[in-house]
């Protein structure tokens, strides 16, 4: 990513050539006036140091010389130490004055006066020494001398006051002609700047958006179905060329992909209707498949049923055989109904229970049931004759030639949007092979030749394959068995509750 933020081609040249350009010249205007107004604020920063200087100095002076008239006259401690106060600020400034020799005439005057300042304070400090010794004549003779030499000092300082305010307006003079020359030259800076940079803007613009804007009114009359516009291919040097070779392709391709749509058209309409009635050759071919499977129910159970139920009638007293009976009755109206129907799961459990009180009544202790029912699930609807084969699938192969006491446990609960249902024997069980084989992994020539309540099974998993549109048996059924051990059968199926 950042190889491509420093990689500058096309369009992106282009804005970052013109920015540039604009910005330079943005900022040569601002670097003028910039250096322009700096060395107007020197040169008045100088004129303004030299006018405090020269006038601290001039109070300075006048300060010393009326604090030490009034120590030598009253003798006043307070004017002693106002006076060693000036006294120093005049040392500082007589530090501060340069004593090297210049041919300037300012800078002669200046050394004058930083002579004449230290023998000022010379004179004035024998004069405070001479009054601290009470020697009057002495006092009186340097407070004198040095009264002269600050009028010196102040003839000379306002001498130099007045060069410096004739060279001040001088320089002044030139200075505010050099800075009415450089606002005329900055006005016009701006002015010329303001059209080139309007100038550059407009062109780099219409330079840019014009080929782009065509595209964009040719894409509209496009996708207003005009496909006979005329479109032209750019030479900008930059990606508009690509989009336009990329957008000619692209309207080609509309074109011959609509002319294809044409044909198709056409062959559709006449294949429409052999369409039609293929879609109701497939829906006849579905629920013949459907009625086939319904067709292969076992009768085998039917006969042994009926059986019994006449022996008992004959050896026991009506109403056992009245109940017997019944729940036979049951089971048979049950499985008359149509298998394509889905019904809530509690029918089918209720339906299994009748089955069960028959084996009960056939078999006696022999056989024990139990239930484990997830209420939550009593209402999900699931296919008709989904339980009761698999549980007769678990007495005839698993519990029939056992010789102990059999169990078949069902167990139902819900898992999410997912109903799992457990059919669990403690019957003989059953190899891998046989497992493959009643899962439908093989073949379904090897489940033909085998015992009839695999096709049992085998009709339970294709009606529930084609209802709920199961393509992988795996995810709808998991056998785990051993030999010896018993078996445990899972069904899991989607949770419909309408």
């Amino acid at each position: 990513m950042l190889k491509d933020i420093f990689k500058f081609y096309g369009i992106r040249k282009k804005l970052t050539t013109y920015f540039i350009f604009t910005i330079l010249l943005l900022s040569s205007t601002s670097l003028f006036s910039y250096y322009n107004a700096k060395v107007v604020l020197n040169n008045t920063n100088n004129i303004i140091t030299d006018y405090i200087f020269l006038n601290n100095l001039k109070n300075n002076v006048n300060s010393l010389m009326t604090e030490l008239e009034k120590y030598l006259t009253t003798a006043s401690s307070e004017s002693l130490l106002n006076y060693y106060n000036y006294y120093n600020k005049l040392q500082e400034i007589s530090r501060q004055i340069p004593r090297t020799i210049e041919n300037d005439n300012e800078i002669l005057i200046l050394k004058d006066i930083g002579n004449m300042l230290d023998e000022l304070m010379s004179e004035a400090d024998k004069a405070v020494s001479a009054k601290r010794g009470r020697i009057s004549s002495r006092y009186i003779a340097n407070f004198q001398r040095s009264n002269e030499i600050s009028e010196y000092i102040r003839f000379y300082n306002n001498k130099l006051l007045d060069n410096k305010l004739m060279v001040g307006s001088e320089r002044y003079k030139r200075i505010n002609n050099n800075m009415n020359l450089i606002t005329y030259l900055n006005l016009l800076a701006i002015i010329v700047l303001v059209f080139v940079t309007l100038y550059i803007a407009f062109i780099s613009t219409y330079r840019l958006t014009r080929p782009i804007s065509n595209l964009s009114q040719s894409a509209e009359k496009i996708a207003q179905g005009d496909f006979d516009i005329e479109l032209v291919q750019t030479n900008t040097g930059d990606e508009t060329d690509i989009l336009a070779g990329a957008f000619i392709k692209m309207v080609a391709s509309i074109k011959n992909y609509i002319d294809e749509l044409k044909k198709q058209a056409e062959v559709e309409n006449k294949l429409k209707e052999q369409e039609l009635q293929n879609l109701k050759m497939v829906s006849l071919l579905k629920e013949a498949e459907l009625k086939f499977l319904q067709s292969q129910i076992n009768p085998h159970f039917l006969f042994n049923t009926l059986n019994a139920a006449a022996q008992l009638s004959m050896i026991e007293g009506a109403e056992k055989s009245s109940e017997f009976i019944e729940n036979v009755a049951s089971l048979f109206r049950y499985n008359l109904k149509n298998i394509e129907e889905l019904v809530p799961l509690r029918e089918e459990i209720e339906h299994v229970k009748n089955y069960m009180q028959i084996l009960k009544i056939r078999f006696g202790d022999r056989i024990n049931f139990y239930l484990n029912i997830d209420d939550r699930a009593l209402d999900v609807k699931i296919p008709r004759i989904t339980l009761q084969p698999i549980v007769e699938n678990a007495y005839i192969h698993g519990l029939q030639n056992l010789e102990r006491n059999g169990e078949i446990h069902l167990n139902v609960r819900m898992e999410d949007k997912e109903i799992k249902i457990e059919i669990i024997d403690n019957g003989i069980g059953m190899d891998t092979k046989c497992i493959e084989e009643i899962i439908g992994w093989n073949s379904n020539e090897t489940l033909t030749k085998k015992h009839v309540t695999g096709i049992g099974i085998n009709n339970v998993l294709e009606r529930l394959e084609l209802l709920f549109n199961i393509s992988d048996r795996r995810n709808l059924i998991d056998i785990e068995s051993k030999v010896g051990n018993g078996t445990k059968i899972t069904l899991k199926l989607p949770s419909i509750n309408s």
